[in-house]
């Protein structure tokens, strides 16, 4: 009797090879985003080579104006070691004042008239980041609705708003602004998007440079966060997760490139 032959190793393999293939898990797809919310200052321009400095002379001399015991000259160099540390105001006015020993009950009206002074600069010419207007445009021309978000004085903003010849592009659907009293602030104008334009907070983007900022206040209200790291709080770091962006981008081209469906619902 001839014996049955025994199925070769490599026989037996392979219905098994054909099992793992046809149970292959397919690609995620990409988040839709319908909604980009932009932060103004250092995302969509320079303001840290165009005016940060500027605005630090401004708050210097205004300091000296309102009595601290030193030259204005003096004090923009206080004030900018202390940037180099941390480049929050509150920090930066902190220190001046520690530095030139303004008395307790005399640094209210110190950090009063500095930071005045310092959101108020006049507004000169500027200009957007190359890749600004080409990121706005692409963006609107899939069916995403663009909105801007400023924080500061309302009218200086507006004035840079003007600067920036962003009031009249058609790629913006609204500019927003956020004040620096605290009457409006980011997180408000999130939520009124959400009311009235997109109500998925998943199908919303905000793009920003300030981790304790619009980064915050987006991921609090379960939006996508991209952080644009340069500028006047490039080396800010985030404090606790809640800052932490999703993504961090060197440029503003860079959106576009992100795993996002940019386009409608």
């Amino acid at each position: 009797m001839t014996k049955a032959k025994r199925p070769s190793r490599s026989a037996s393999r392979r219905p098994r090879q054909s099992a793992r293939s046809a149970v292959r898990p397919q690609a995620q797809a990409c988040p839709l985003i319908t909604t980009v919310i932009f932060d103004l200052d250092d995302t969509l321009y320079d303001c840290f080579g165009q005016r940060v400095q500027a605005a630090h002379r401004h708050a210097a001399a205004a300091m000296a104006a309102a009595g601290l015991p030193a030259s204005a000259e003096e004090i923009f160099r206080v004030r900018m070691q202390a940037f180099a540390e941390d480049p929050q105001l509150k920090h930066i006015d902190e220190r001046v004042c520690q530095h030139f020993g303004v008395p307790l009950a005399e640094r209210d009206k110190m950090v009063r008239a500095s930071r005045h002074a310092f959101f108020t600069l006049p507004v000169d010419k500027l200009t957007l980041f190359p890749g600004t207007l080409p990121v706005l445009r692409s963006l609107k021309e899939r069916g995403v609705r663009v909105f801007v978000v400023s924080f500061g004085d309302p009218d200086t903003q507006r004035a840079k708003v003007a600067a920036l010849a962003l009031d009249r592009e058609p790629s913006i659907d609204r500019v927003f602004y956020a004040d620096t009293a605290h009457l409006v602030t980011k997180e408000a104008i999130f939520r009124s998007i959400l009311r009235n334009a997109e109500s998925d907070a998943g199908r919303v983007l905000v793009v920003g440079d300030r981790p304790s900022n619009e980064i915050k206040a987006g991921k609090a209200l379960g939006m996508h966060t991209v952080r644009l790291r340069g500028g006047e709080f490039v080396r800010l770091k985030a404090q606790d997760p809640e800052e932490q962006a999703d993504f961090e981008i060197r440029k503003i081209d860079g959106v576009l490139k992100l795993p996002f469906e940019f386009g409608r619902a």
